[in-house]
C-alpha cells in the first residue's frame, strides 16, 4: 500500500467508543483532504474497534477506506508514546515506498476530541513557511490549537504553562497581544492536538516512551524542540471541541498516580542539576505546603519512590538525549524549517 497523502494523522484509542465516531467523523468532515489516517486501538475492552469498523462501511456520511486509513488492533496497551512510535516508526515506514512524495506532517489527534472544519487545514498553514512575523517570534516547533469543552462554553485549553517543579495548567485565553492572527508562544502544546513536522518527531526520536500509560510526553518532546530554538505554539485559528480525561478520569487516583510520576521523571531528565536543586526542589516544597491537595499526597510520595529507584536509568535517558539533540542541532541544517 503507497501512502499518497502528506500529512499523517494519528489517533490512539483505548475504550473510546463513546466519542470515537464524531471524532472520525470530524476528519473525514474537514476542509483538508490531504491526509492518512492511522487509528492504533490499545487493546480497548468496549465496542471501540467495532464502531471504527462499522464506519469504514458508511460510505455516505464517512469517505473512509483502505485508500486513507488503517486500523490497527493491538492485544496489550502499550500507552500513547509508544502507539505514537509504533505507527510512525514500524507501520509507517513498512509502508512507505520510492514513489510516495513523503509524509511532511505529522498531526496527533485525541479520541475524544472533535474538530472544526477548517482546523486541520490551518494547522497545516501553520506548519508550512512561515512568514516574517512569525519568524520574528521564533521558529515553530510544534503547533496546536484553542481546545474548548465539548458544549464550546468555555476553552479548556489556549496553550500549557509549566511551572519550575513542573506542575502543568492549561491557559483558559489566548494572549491579548496575539490578536487572534498569528500563532503564539507557549510552554507546551497539548498531545490532545499537536501538529509538527514529520522530520522534525523522527530526528529527535519521537516520544519517550518511558511517559507510560500517558502525561508528559508532549512536555519532553516540546522542551526537546526549544533547546534547539524550536517552539512550541498555538495557532488561534484553530478550533476543536474536548471531552477531557476520557482515558483516565482527570483529578482521580490514576490520574494523580501516573501525572506525579511522570512529572518527576521529565524534571529529571530535562533541568540542569544546578536548576533542579535552586528551582525545582524550592518550588515542589512551597506547593506541597500551599497547593497540594490530600486526595494526592500518596501518589506525590510514591512518584518521589519510583523516580529513585529509576534514578539511574533516568540519568541515562538524559546523557542519550544529549546524544539526540547534538544530532538533531545537525540535522537542522539540512531540513527546511
Amino acid at each position: 500500500m503507497a501512502i499518497k497523502a502528506d500529512t499523517f494523522i494519528v489517533l490512539i484509542t483505548y475504550n473510546s467508543s463513546d466519542f470515537i465516531e464524531k471524532c472520525i467523523k470530524s476528519i473525514c468532515d474537514s476542509d483538508f483532504k490531504n491526509w492518512f489516517l492511522a487509528i492504533l486501538d490499545n487493546n480497548s475492552s468496549d465496542d471501540t474497534v467495532k464502531k471504527i469498523q462499522q464506519l469504514k462501511k458508511e460510505r455516505k456520511s464517512c469517505i473512509l477506506d483502505d485508500s486513507n486509513s488503517r486500523l490497527i488492533k493491538l492485544s496489550k496497551n502499550i500507552g500513547f508514546a509508544a502507539g505514537v512510535n509504533y505507527l510512525v516508526f514500524d507501520f509507517l515506514a513498512k509502508n512507505a515506498t520510492a514513489e510516495m512524495p513523503g509524509i511532511k506532517y505529522l498531526i496527533l489527534i485525541n479520541p475524544d476530541l472533535v474538530l472544526e472544519k477548517s482546523s486541520l487545514a490551518n494547522l497545516v498553514k501553520a506548519l508550512e513557511k512561515q512568514n516574517k512575523a512569525e519568524l520574528i517570534a521564533g521558529k515553530t516547533g510544534a503547533v496546536g490549537g484553542i481546545i474548548y469543552d465539548y458544549d464550546k462554553k468555555q476553552i479548556q485549553n489556549a496553550g500549557g504553562v509549566l511551572k519550575d517543579n513542573f506542575i502543568t495548567f492549561h491557559l483558559k485565553n489566548p494572549p491579548v497581544q496575539s490578536e487572534g492572527k498569528q500563532p503564539y508562544a507557549v510552554d507546551y502544546t497539548s498531545g490532545a492536538l499537536m501538529g509538527m513536522k514529520m522530520a522534525h518527531f523522527k530526528s529527535l526520536g519521537g516520544f519517550d516512551s518511558g511517559y507510560r500509560p500517558l502525561y508528559f510526553e508532549e512536555l519532553d518532546l516540546c522542551l526537546k524542540l526549544k533547546k534547539v530554538s524550536l517552539l512550541p505554539k498555538i495557532a488561534p485559528d484553530v478550533f476543536a471541541r474536548h471531552f477531557e480525561g476520557a482515558s483516565v478520569k482527570k483529578f482521580s487516583s490514576n490520574f494523580y498516580k501516573h501525572y506525579h510520576k511522570n512529572r518527576i521523571r521529565c524534571a529529571i531528565i530535562n533541568i540542569g542539576f544546578t536548576g533542579f536543586f535552586t528551582k525545582f526542589i524550592p518550588s515542589e516544597i512551597k506547593w506541597l505546603k500551599e497547593e497540594a491537595t490530600c486526595d494526592q499526597k500518596s501518589a506525590i510520595f510514591w512518584a518521589y519512590f519510583l523516580n529513585f529507584l529509576f534514578f539511574l536509568y533516568n540519568l541515562a535517558v538524559r546523557i542519550k538525549n544529549k546524544k539526540i539533540l547534538s544530532n538533531f542541532k545537525i540535522s537542522l541544517k539540512k531540513l527546511d524549517i
